[in-house]
This record gives structure tokens, sequence and C-alpha cells, in this order.
């Protein structure tokens, strides 16, 4: 299986599975900024800003714990599923540096993907880093070269006809760097004209990622 990670959706799979992007970060972001307002009126080292300096490092806390448990349960559904599991390799410090870097860090892709390789050593899962390089671009049943730019979120070939979500054509062409060879997918879409091929989305939410309360 081969997955795509991405800012619009958190990954798709090559089975035409998605997951979406939980944004924890940003939605505290309104709640943390009124909390760091009200600890820049206080007078540092009074009670006061370190009472408001705990609620601050609370939520912090509270965020961080809400993203690892989604990517445990993430990690833990992939390798339920799979048994091997390819996905790219990322330069995540070149990218933390474009005007996406918020929402990067937020998904903290590289966190999620060492997580996903422990988890994998633990259940006897092997998973594999691939090259990225022209996933989003190649049309991955006749390999035609489709540029576009990433408001276009459609891979639409003019070649062959495919026409499917972006982020599953990246994936599929993960699967062919993981597996090393051509391969039918998605219902069939190398042998016939295809229709635009659907993602259904994955709910693996779990109690302790609901929003701050405290």
């Amino acid at each position: 299986m081969g997955i795509d990670v991405g800012l619009e959706k958190f990954l798709t799979t090559s089975d035409a599975e998605a997951i979406a992007v939980p944004q924890f970060y940003r939605k505290a972001q309104a709640v943390l900024a009124r909390r760091q307002r009200k600890l820049a009126r206080q007078s540092k080292g009074s009670n006061n800003y370190q009472k408001q300096a705990k609620k601050v490092a609370r939520l912090h806390l509270h965020v961080a714990r809400q993203r690892k448990d989604f990517h445990y349960s993430v990690a833990h559904y992939l390798c339920t599923t799979y048994d091997r599991i390819g996905f790219e390799k990322l330069n995540i410090k070149g990218l933390a540096r474009t005007r996406l870097a918020v929402g990067i860090l937020d998904v903290a892709w590289r966190t999620f993907l060492n997580i996903l390789q422990a988890v994998a050593v633990r259940r006897g899962k092997h998973t594999q880093e691939v090259d990225a390089k022209g996933t989003s671009i190649e049309c991955f049943n006749c390999e035609e070269r489709v540029v576009k730019d990433l408001s276009v979120r459609i891979h639409n070939c003019p070649n062959c006809s495919v026409c499917l979500d972006r982020d599953l054509n990246a994936s599929l062409n993960i699967l062919k760097r993981t597996v090393g060879q051509p391969f039918a997918a998605c219902g069939g879409l190398v042998s016939r004209q295809p229709v635009r091929q659907e993602l259904s989305f994955v709910n693996l939410r779990s109690p302790r990622q609901t929003a701050f309360s405290g």
C-alpha cells in the first residue's frame, strides 16, 4: 500500500481511503492567543504570571497529546490493514520554511512517519521510503507528465483519460515505487475508461482528541 501525506488531507492511501487533517493547533489558536495576551499583561515573576504561564503550557501540552494520540491511531490502523506500507521521502525542513509552515508543523508528518515505522517494527510489518519526485505530476496509469498547480486537486490525464483525486494518483505512484512493478488498481482503472475516483474518509477520532476545556 502507498500513502501520500498532504495538507488538504492528512493522508491518502492507494486503496482510495483518506484521513482528514485534524488541525489540533489551528483549532486551539484562538484560545491560545487569548491566554498569551493575558500572560503578556501580567507582571513577570508574579503569582498571576506563573498561574497564567501554566495555563498556556497546559494548552500546548494538550495539543501535543492530541497530535500524538492521532498519530498512533493512524499508525495502528495502517499496520492492522496492511503488511507493507510505502511512503514518500519528505524534505520537512525545506517545506517548513514556506508559507505553509503552520499547517506543516501542525500535521507533524516527520513525527508521524517515525511513529508509523516504530509501530510497523513492533507489529512485524514492512515500511519503505521512496523518492517522492514527480508523484503528483506523473500519471500512475500511463506515466504521462500532467503538470498542475497545487490548487488543482484532480489529476486528469489527457493521454489515457484517467481522472481521479490528485493525492490518490500520488499514492498510487508511491505504491508503484514501493512494489517496483506495474499493477492494476482502483477497481481496474488500468484496463477500462475510468470515471472520477471518489475517496472514502476513515474516522479514527478518539475521546482524547477532543477540544481543550481546562
